[in-house]
């Protein structure tokens, strides 16, 4: 495959991920709103913790497999080795259903104790319909995955323009009859089945799935290649579930009312929402690339890449993290309601930290593209330990705010640290340059967001902020150079993966804003 070729996939796949990811964030953003008004603080907190729980559960039965996935398809579908491809799906299905069946039996049986860990035992209906949603979420990940492997990500934006809106009408109408919790949970189990087939279709269409070769034995040393790099990735999952995931949630669950589980996850999955589809984004087309150029022996496609991907990871984390840290009592207030201010801090905190927790994403795809996610496990271990030391002093006595304070701190030793090793390791240069000028912008535009407050601190100031800030932004990025030579090339090649009427729109856009290019380009990698 040519490098022009190549490059297109990249940009085309990057922009399907990005309005996937979009869609995503609008549609779940708005009915996660609905759904905090309708259950309250003290409901909502008792739902967030039961898919928490269940989550969480998920991630330990999926095993690390759905990495595997991603890498060894990837990997040899670039050496186009297909004929390995339903082999390797195969191989990881039977693992996960086994496994997968024998944990939702033991859960299901314990699920009155789980509750009235958390809760009480009133509550293990909920647990129960969620445990069910485990083997299709599980079956659904996989082939997902595999999918994503395959880097055919157009899928993916067919099932949200289809699937994810009934889903969303769904839940609204079980909402609007009353039916709480149990009415949302069972919506999500159905639907979870819905993914199953929409997903198994997709594959075989695709051929990555065949009739003649699901009984293909898998050869050996491919086997032991998935098992050796699963496990290591195993071990990291568990780490990374304390440190990223909301592992907080377990104490306070256990220590506080539930209103301050509602607080904090409202807070956070805020934030995951509006600043997290970016990095998200570049991890799908990221780690696929990376474990195709791994194979191919390409590291010099791979270090540009990486320079280019945390440039601008940081263009939209940095002004994303500040304003929202800004506008939170405004949120808050206007989109969830005054029920939920005691989200405020915890909002500002979780912002804040998110912009460091962005910027360690494409070392990340870096580090398991590459098989040298050693340092994740070795690192992740005295950071787990660390977590669940800040969880067991702060949350008892502040609540949410503490466990946000014990994620925040923990993410950005996390970030900094895999930071500086990948850089080391692998041979990578980091953006200083664009990340002070990105810094600078962004300053300007929260002093220019608190101004707008402080003169309209009511509904108008809140829509001026959300709607000037991104303008004024864009501005002082053109002034103090943030734009480099080469983001105008690769926003033109851009162009040639759109359809239609939306490929003229885009061009003379493009055209417009190529008048502030630099004269000359200025590539650090």
């Amino acid at each position: 495959m040519s490098n022009n070729n190549h490059s297109l996939i990249l940009i085309k796949n990057s922009i399907l991920v990005l309005f996937n990811a979009i869609f995503m964030f609008l549609t779940g953003w708005v009915i996660s709103i609905w759904v905090a008004r309708q259950l309250g603080p003290s409901f909502y907190g008792i739902f967030t913790l039961v898919l928490w729980f269940t989550d969480s559960c998920t991630w330990f039965i999926a095993m690390g497999f759905t990495h595997a996935i991603t890498k060894f398809i990837s990997e040899y579908k670039g050496k186009n080795a297909n004929e390995l491809l339903t082999p390797i799906i195969v191989f990881v299905l039977k693992i996960e259903l086994i496994f997968s069946i024998i944990c939702i039996l033991l859960l299901v049986f314990f699920r009155k104790e789980i509750s009235s860990y958390f809760f009480n035992p009133q509550q293990a209906i909920f647990f129960t319909i969620a445990f069910i949603g485990i083997l299709p979420g599980i079956i659904t990940a996989i082939l997902s995955s595999a999918i994503d492997g395959i880097q055919k990500f157009e899928y993916f934006t067919l099932a949200n323009l289809i699937i994810t809106p009934l889903s969303f009408i769904a839940k609204c109408v079980v909402l609007y009859l009353g039916k709480g919790i149990i009415g949302l949970l069972l919506v999500m189990l159905f639907f979870s089945f819905v993914n199953v087939i929409f997903y198994m279709f997709v594959l075989i269409k695709e051929k990555v799935i065949k009739k003649d070769e699901l009984f293909k034995p898998l050869p050996k040393e491919i086997k032991k290649r998935i098992l050796k790099y699963n496990f290591s990735v195993l071990a990291i999952l568990f780490c990374d579930k304390i440190v990223w995931d909301k592992s907080e949630n377990f104490f306070l669950g256990r220590l506080c009312v539930s209103e301050q589980i509602g607080f904090f996850n409202l807070g956070f999955n805020l934030v995951q929402r509006l600043i997290s589809f970016i990095p998200f984004m570049f991890w799908r087309v990221l780690f696929p690339a990376m474990s195709q150029y791994s194979g191919l022996k390409e590291s010099d496609k791979m270090k540009r890449l990486y320079f280019l991907s945390t440039r601008y990871i940081a263009f939209a984390s940095f002004p994303t993290g500040i304003g929202g840290a800004i506008l939170s009592y405004n949120i808050i207030h206007y989109l969830y309601g005054h029920q939920y201010i005691g989200a405020q801090h915890v909002l500002q905190i979780l912002f804040i930290s998110s912009i460091f927790a962005s910027l360690a994403n494409p070392a990340s795809a870096v580090l398991y593209g590459y098989e040298k996610q050693s340092f994740i496990f070795k690192y992740g271990i005295i950071l787990a330990a660390f977590n669940i030391i800040l969880d067991i002093l702060l949350i008892k006595k502040y609540g949410a705010i503490g466990a946000a304070i014990a994620y925040a701190l923990t993410t950005f030793f996390a970030s900094t640290g895999g930071l500086y090793y990948t850089c080391h390791t692998m041979k990578l240069k980091f953006p200083f340059s664009s990340i002070f000028k990105i810094l600078f912008s962004t300053i300007i535009m929260g002093i220019s967001m608190e101004i707008l407050l402080l003169h309209k601190s009511n509904l108008v100031g809140f829509l001026l902020c959300i709607f000037c800030s991104p303008f004024i932004y864009l501005i002082c990025s053109f002034v103090v150079g943030s734009f480099e030579k080469e983001d105008f090339i690769l926003l033109k090649s851009a162009e040639a993966v759109l359809p239609g009427k939306l490929k003229i729109i885009y061009g003379k856009t493009i055209k417009l804003i190529s008048i502030f290019k630099p004269g000359k380009e200025n590539i650090e990698y």
